[in-house]
């Protein structure tokens, strides 16, 4: 098979629209070659991008999730140049442009979404989702390279699909302890304009859910788990002390009043040595300072009723009732 000509230098190595490339002088049969693949109608892509792969790639990946995030995004990459001024990447594209914590089939779902300020703007593309949402765009922002409606709003677009529970976990990772997206007061206030919008009511519950300096969403999901099983709700992120009134570091998840401190280990406990036995020795402090201190894994969280117990015993140890 003989090598396709090489395309002019402005549509080397990028995503373009076929309009483009027709004004440009490219032929029709030079935008059917090998060297190119069609992500969408209308656009072009190197052969071998991100964009047309499927989930075999991801799980042939190092890191499935990192390679299922890139995916998702090289599609939303690929389809930019097609995408409408008055439009711009929302809903689950936005969410993984913002890097929020997602379930499973959320993440393998590659669907490119897109919201619009006008019918006229709407998309009509098989694997782009259209939604008419002028409200999302009052404001868009940057991320990942992508033009996307903002961290609060895509939260609140996002409602009408999600649970609560899940509402929850994504509002305290914009609230998170290190550098967070949002302010409790800006969710609430994207909330009051979201009246009468399909899942408002969940976004209501999550709002009286949520609470700042969370680190991850496991450690949300553990929270909440605690305060659905009937035990009081713990501190998020407080400070410990040693006997002497020296810092140690932030508890996870902290009864000041009973000494009990309950630890989510994530990942990082075990690919990070540095990290683990930086971990162990505060933790030894804590232990010497008198603090009962309940470890979660990933696998406990199979077991909500045993996590549950396990803090209960080491509350009714300290006299709670």
């Amino acid at each position: 098979m003989r090598t396709p000509k090489p395309l002019p230098e402005m549509f080397r190595g990028r995503d373009f629209t076929v309009a483009e490339a027709k004004v440009a002088g490219i032929s029709s049969s030079r935008l059917r070659r090998s060297d190119l693949d069609a992500p969408f109608r209308g656009i072009r892509s190197p052969t071998g991008s991100l964009s047309t792969a499927d989930l075999t790639h991801a799980e042939s990946a190092e890191n499935y999730w990192d390679a299922l995030r890139a995916m998702a995004l090289a599609r939303a990459a690929a389809y930019a140049p097609a995408l409408d001024p008055r439009a711009a990447f929302s809903h689950l594209t936005a969410a993984k442009a913002h890097g929020f914590p997602l379930r499973s089939a959320q993440m393998r779902d590659l669907e490119v979404h897109v919201s619009t300020a006008t019918r006229e703007a709407r998309p009509r593309a098989r694997g782009v989702t259209a939604h008419f949402s002028p409200r999302d765009l009052r404001a868009v922002v940057m991320a990942s390279g992508l033009r996307v409606t903002t961290p609060v709003q895509t939260w609140v677009a996002l409602s009408g699909n999600m649970s609560t529970v899940e509402l929850v976990g994504i509002g305290d990772h914009l609230l998170r302890r290190k550098r967070p997206d949002a302010t409790l007061g800006q969710l609430q206030r994207a909330v009051d304009r979201a009246a009468g919008r399909h899942g408002v009511k969940r976004l209501r519950e999550a709002l009286e859910l949520i609470r700042p300096r969370t680190d991850s969403v496991r450690e949300t999901q553990v929270r909440l788990l605690l305060t659905d099983a009937g035990l009081p709700e713990p501190r998020v992120n407080a400070p410990l002390h040693d006997l002497e009134g020296r810092f140690i570091r932030h508890g996870d998840m902290v009864y000041p009043e009973y000494g009990v401190l309950v630890e989510y280990d994530g990942e990082q406990h075990r690919t990070d040595d540095e990290q683990y036995h930086r971990d162990k020795r505060q933790l030894e402090q804590l232990i010497a300072a008198g603090w009962i201190v309940v470890h979660v894994l990933k696998a406990d969280m199979r077991d909500h009723a045993g996590v549950a117990q396990r803090v209960r015993r080491a509350l009714h140890a300290r006299g709670w009732r």
